[in-house]
């Protein structure tokens, strides 16, 4: 199977002899090398307390290498679904994002769903923090500062998976992931269990979701949000963004639905939402000498997903939903 995760390497014996708890199993991936350094905060006999009221100690192994390696194997295996490559923390240095974010060295500019919140890297998860982090995975995207960073972090004692995807402003917005598969994975590697991606064949719920298909026009308008959402959100104000299907792109899109700028064919974004799952396809010329030899590629996301960024409260749901008003039907383009 494709390695989906690089590595941070550690340069010299003494960070090795620091940080050898959390090093990854795998010889063969590419490794980079971090800068800084990572500040810890953990204290002795300290005692956390989870949601359940029940009280745990710096005495139980709340997390280890032989637990990191389960987890690095893990989100390998789901990062090689989602088709994305992700560089993980080697736990010296900094990780850097396409947004010019590095980790951990601004955990203090974070808030967790709007609230601020301390973070620390924490290789044990037992520290002073709010939320005490034992990996960092991030996937810069082909375009601009876009990039999704998790933290698998215990809070309370209790393990929670946040995601960042932020770009700009004097914050880091992270929130709770609600990918079912990364938070059922993390919960049962941190109760001492083994986890697996789910066998999409056999258990087509995995990701708790409805299984009713979402309105075409509202999934497209998630699409338009998540690709590039000011060459979206101009298309409408223009009244020049519009939505249709059965354009089948170089035999490759027969049952897509598009949403469009009437333009070349790099102004398409073709989707087909499958359960929880939304395939994305798009003509990606970045490194093409033209478009005619752009190739097509292909992107996995989550109903879920796309709902917890764009479609939460009164404020987010209205403002999409005018949105999904103002795309107007592929026909309208010629009028």
């Amino acid at each position: 199977m494709k390695k989906k995760i690089l590595a941070g390497v550690i340069t010299t014996m003494a960070v090795l002899t620091l940080t050898g708890c959390q090093s990854h199993k795998s010889a063969n991936v590419k490794k980079t090398t971090g800068v800084g350094s990572v500040r810890k905060t953990g204290t002795s006999g300290k005692r956390v307390f989870g949601h359940n009221g029940s009280s745990e100690t710096n005495d139980s192994n709340l997390w280890d290498s032989e637990k990191q390696d389960k987890l690095d194997d893990f989100f390998d295996d789901w990062a090689d679904s989602m088709d994305q490559e992700y560089e993980k923390y080697s736990g010296s240095g900094q990780i850097k994002t396409a947004a010019g974010e590095e980790f951990p060295k601004e955990f203090d500019r974070v808030q967790v769903n709007g609230q601020k919140a301390s973070l620390s890297y924490e290789p044990d998860g037992k520290g002073n923090s709010d939320y005490n982090v034992v990996a960092i995975y991030n996937y810069d995207k082909d375009e601009g500062a876009s990039h999704i960073t998790y933290f698998f972090a215990f809070h309370n004692g209790q393990p929670v998976v946040l995601v960042d995807e932020t770009t700009n402003g004097e914050y880091v917005q992270v929130k709770e992931t609600a990918n079912k598969d990364l938070i059922n994975g993390f919960d049962a590697i941190a109760a001492g269990k083994d986890a697996s991606m789910p066998d999409s064949d056999d258990d087509t719920d995995t990701n708790d979701s409805d299984s009713d298909t979402e309105d075409v026009k509202l999934v497209g308008v998630f699409v338009g949000l998540l690709k590039s959402g000011d060459w979206f959100k101009d298309g409408l104000k223009e009244g020049q963004m519009y939505y249709g299907t059965d354009w089948d792109y170089k035999g490759k899109m027969k049952g897509y639905d598009y949403i469009t700028a009437n333009g070349d064919p790099t102004s398409y974004f073709w989707f087909k939402q499958n359960g929880n799952d939304v395939t994305v396809k798009f003509v990606d010329d970045s490194h093409a000498k033209s478009v005619a030899e752009a190739p097509i590629k292909t992107e996995h996301y989550t109903i879920d997903r796309l709902k917890s960024d764009y479609y939460v409260n009164s404020s987010q749901k209205a403002e999409v939903n005018g949105y999904v008003k103002a795309l107007k039907p592929i026909e309208d383009a010629d009028k």
